[in-house]
């Protein structure tokens, strides 16, 4: 039985269509990341699982039962937006949700002192790691099966993302499923079990990140970093090549090969070349191989 079972969903808004026939199973327990651009359906499927937000068509199924009412309360769900009163404090504010979801009222202390949150400091003054602090807090106050995280690392800092990145290996390790919304090649590939890359509103490939990254096959990456110019003719010459703000990425077989090419040709087109690697393919250099374009 799976914790999450998802055949042919669709979803549009107007003539836009956002989901384009979806087709997913999450194992229970598992951390499952949804990996895709911004615009690509993610949220729409967060809100469909978590919200109730009305679907065209397909059928959905928690732990094997029909999407109701009751089935969604087995879902504790954290939006990209904050969900938080302002002007109540981090008390307060779980307080507020622990009356709406009938929850256990020892689960507010409980919470507190798990995320180390200031209890009478107002939301508004939180920082943006506790504010998303917060927001788990009160996801987890009934004690749902399933998390469904959509960006949850957007905007934080370096060391706030790590350790929001611990906290939710601590919730694998309690039993729970959590399945991940990002579009942070990372964040994804750090975090999860299995991958689904969606662009779109289609699923394009599932897999560990292992089994995506060899579908590369035995592609090496030379990624170049300085001022840079000369896109355009590398594309002439090599069939993959991702540009990114001050760096180059190139797909090629043999790279001891192709290295003297690539220099040669940035440097005859004005370049000021700070540094030259040569790496194995990532989970953002597969999403070019099958879309033809970066995660960005």
């Amino acid at each position: 039985m799976y914790a999450v079972e998802i055949k042919n969903l669709k979803k549009s808004y107007g003539d836009f269509q956002a989901l384009k026939g979806i087709d997913l199973e999450v194992e229970e327990g598992e951390i499952f990341g949804l990996l895709g651009p911004n615009g690509a359906g993610k949220t729409t499927l967060m809100r469909i699982l978590a919200e109730g937000l009305k679907y065209d068509e397909g059928e959905i199924r928690i732990f094997g039962e029909s999407i109701s009412k009751r089935t969604r309360r087995l879902i504790g769900y954290v939006s990209q937006e904050s969900i938080a009163y302002n002007l109540l404090t981090v008390e307060e504010n779980l307080n507020f949700y622990a009356d709406l979801y009938d929850a256990p009222k020892k689960k507010v202390s409980e919470l507190i002192k798990r995320f180390n949150l200031p209890p009478k400091k107002k939301a508004k003054e939180l920082s943006g790691g506790f504010k998303r602090r917060l927001n788990l807090a009160i996801s987890l106050l009934y004690d749902p099966k399933i998390l469904i995280l959509d960006e949850p690392s957007t905007g934080l800092d370096v060391p706030s993302r790590r350790k929001l990145w611990e906290e939710i290996k601590q919730f694998k390790e309690e039993g729970k499923t959590i399945l991940l919304a990002t579009h942070y090649m990372e964040e994804a590939e750090i975090l999860a079990d299995r991958i689904a890359i969606i662009n779109e509103g289609k699923i394009i490939a599932v897999g560990t990140p292992k089994e995506l990254k060899e579908m590369l096959g035995e592609e090496s990456i030379v990624q170049v970093e300085g001022l840079l110019k000369g896109a355009e003719k590398l594309k002439n010459n090599f069939p993959r090549v991702l540009e990114k703000e001050n760096s180059i990425r190139i797909h090629v077989k043999e790279p001891r090969q192709a290295l003297p090419k690539i220099i040669e040709i940035l440097i005859k087109e004005g370049s000021q070349i700070k540094a030259v690697k040569v790496e194995e393919p990532t989970l953002e250099d597969v999403f070019l191989e099958l879309t033809g374009r970066g995660l960005e």
